[in-house]
């Protein structure tokens, strides 16, 4: 071969080679200069090609805003490239937050019990927004290879916090030509770009609980109040429904979703119709107790919502049943403070939560305080002398937040001094809230005024604190609790489920004591022995029954109920369980699975202790040692 011919083809292939990394992702830089923030719009190729000018122009749309935005489109192959430009973007070009847009591949969470409600395979974008966390890879879906399939990493953090927030843009299978998924973005690209003309402040909310006790409506009522003040000067602006027996309220709910001035749509426990039919037009939907966010399927009913005919913008929604976690609405006070809906929902986000939609749409400021510039503030010295200033109870409870985010020494004093003074529901709430991740002497002064609180939403937050601790030391506080809420069923039902975590006899020996001495009864024997026949029945009694029985599947069934009701008296036994190399394998791994749900359990030293152990010991299989060192991670 010539030399010539040799200089021609090694040029050739260095062309290549730079044409094929040029194309590894496209990306459109900001029209503004970078100084402290960004946002990037993450997209296929196709999509890009198909809905360049719908995409530069919501570019635009949030550039106006001044926050500079960046657009990447790619054919990603795996979740794992895509990460890999998502962390390179927040360290060169400051990222906030980002929207995926289109085809983006989408990661299906395996070993997350810890984190969640459920153990199957959890679609779940924490995968790409909290870079702290680590996965295993295991595979790509065969039906759909869309879907990629992952183990939490075994030395994962064990706690969801979030560094950007995220939203999707996932378009629903097309059902006709006319409505392809690249019509279905063009289309939701310019409602976005149209919401942003007017200035519109937070001034119209509904909620709706459908059939929650009176108790629990009452005091979500508050928080919203609070949350909102502007909303409580005209009897139209906050529209509060419930359904009891004599009235079912969905028709005049949906009605209320059509309404073109709805700012705010809070909804729990509702199954959600045909969403073509609605044609909703309110801005943001949250909702908080159904699973309709399953973006891995073709038809998930939150992309309904905000792809329907009408003016819906964003939707947060879960993609399997929600655990038990903070307050529905913690904190999206923020959003009349200047803060945008990705800002908010970040500051809640669970590994089944997700944004669907515009997160960087932001409502106009209808409060004396102004909260934006906090968002990324790390001087916790400028916190707190914003604190001493902040006169709106939401813009108290964000920056005691902001605060705990940033891991402040003098947070104990201070969410005792605030819980201890304020008036305000919504503060005492985070003060009890962030209590729970105090050392044990801050939590228990606050737990043990904050299960007596006058608000029920801060007496279940303790009530579901002291089930997942289980130290018997709470046992009369919730008892004196069961006394006192005779009035409240919501309290009661979750007392009832905080005592299956203690030992029987324990809360007999101490409830013999509390009824004798009880004032709200006319016969305390009579009220003693039907608290007992309430307490001591219900499945939740045959945990270990089941566990420690000859049959698989009943064995199966009591470790799997202990994710539930994590039974603290027994975490001795259930070591032994682990290590007894007589039990099926199977068994023995989904016990330290179970156990790696204690991870706030006052036994969960013995907990460690016996994982660290377990690692090392070579009697075990590979497959046991691995599972302990994931369970030491969760639980740690």
């Amino acid at each position: 071969m010539k030399a010539s011919h040799k200089l021609f083809l090694i040029l050739l292939v260095s062309y290549l080679s730079i044409l094929n990394t040029v194309r590894a992702q496209e990306i459109i830089p900001s029209t503004l200069e970078i100084t402290d923030r960004s946002f990037a719009i993450i997209t296929d190729r196709s999509t890009f090609e198909k809905c360049q000018k719908e995409i530069l122009s919501y570019r635009d749309v949030i550039e106006s805003t001044q926050l500079p935005a960046l657009i990447v489109y790619h054919d990603w192959k795996n979740p794992e490239q895509l990460k890999k430009e998502l962390q390179k973007l927040y360290e060169t070009s400051k990222i906030e937050g980002v929207i995926f847009i289109g085809d983006i591949p989408v990661p299906m969470v395996l070993k997350a019990q810890h984190l969640t409600n459920v153990s199957t395979a959890i679609p779940s974008d924490r995968f790409y927004d909290d870079f702290e966390l680590t996965f295993d890879f295991l595979e790509q879906s065969k039906t759909n290879p869309q879907l990629f399939f992952y183990n939490l990493g075994l030395s994962s953090p064990n706690r969801i916090k979030s560094t950007i927030y995220s939203a999707r843009l996932k378009p629903l299978t097309a059902t006709d030509k006319k409505n392809d998924k690249y019509q279905q973005i063009s289309t939701y690209l310019n409602k976005a770009i149209q919401a942003r003309a007017p200035k519109n402040s937070i001034d119209q909310v509904m909620s709706y609980v459908a059939y929650q006790p009176l108790s629990t409506w009452s005091s979500q009522s508050y928080f919203l109040e609070e949350q909102f003040p502007q909303i409580s000067k005209a009897s139209t602006q906050f529209q509060n429904y419930k359904d009891d027996k004599q009235r079912l309220l969905q028709d005049e709910t949906l009605n209320q979703l059509r309404r073109h001035d709805l700012d705010i749509a809070f909804i729990r426990q509702y199954p959600l119709p045909d969403v073509s039919t609605i044609h909703p037009n309110v801005t943001l939907s949250i909702f908080a107790d159904n699973p309709i966010g399953n973006f891995s399927e073709a038809q998930y009913n939150a992309g309904q919502f905000t792809f329907s005919k009408g003016a819906a913008l964003a939707a947060l929604a879960n993609t399997v049943q929600p655990a038990l976690h903070r307050h529905p609405t913690y904190l999206i006070g923020s959003l009349a403070m200047g803060l945008n809906i990705g800002q908010w929902a970040k500051l809640n986000n669970t590994l089944e939560s997700h944004l669907f939609g515009d997160p960087t749409f932001t409502f106009a400021i209808s409060s004396t305080d102004t909260l934006s510039r906090f968002v990324h503030e790390k001087n916790n010295k400028r916190l707190v002398e914003a604190l001493s200033k902040a006169k709106s109870p939401e813009g108290q409870s964000f920056l005691l937040n902001q605060l705990s985010l940033n891991n402040y020494d003098g947070l104990p004093k201070l969410i005792t001094q605030y819980y201890d003074n304020s008036n305000y529901t919504t503060v005492r709430y985070t003060c009890i809230h962030l209590a729970d991740q105090q050392e044990e002497e801050t939590r228990s002064a606050l737990f043990a005024k904050g299960i007596k609180d006058v608000d029920e939403s801060i007496r279940l937050e303790v009530i579901h604190a002291i089930a997942r601790i289980g130290d018997p030391i709470f046992i009369p506080a919730l008892i004196d609790a069961y006394i006192e809420n005779q009035h409240a069923e919501g309290i009661l039902s979750a007392i009832n489920m905080a005592l299956y975590v203690f030992n029987k006899d324990l809360i007999k020996n101490i409830a013999e004591q509390r009824f004798m001495t009880a004032n709200s009864f006319i016969d305390q024997v009579k009220e003693k022995e039907k608290f007992y026949e309430t307490q001591f029945t219900g499945i939740y009694l045959e945990i270990d029954k089941n566990i420690f029985d000859t049959k698989p599947d009943n064995q199966r069934q009591g470790i799997t109920d202990l994710r539930t009701i994590h039974y603290h008296p027994s975490v001795t036994r259930y070591l032994e369980f682990v290590r007894n190399s007589k039990m099926p394998i199977d068994l023995r791994i989904a016990m330290l699975e179970s156990l790696s749900c204690f991870r706030d359990s006052y036994r969960k030293q013995e907990i460690i202790a016996a994982c660290k152990e377990l690692m090392v010991d070579t009697r075990h299989s590979k497959r046991l040692r691995d599972e302990a060192r994931r369970t030491l991670n969760n639980v740690n």
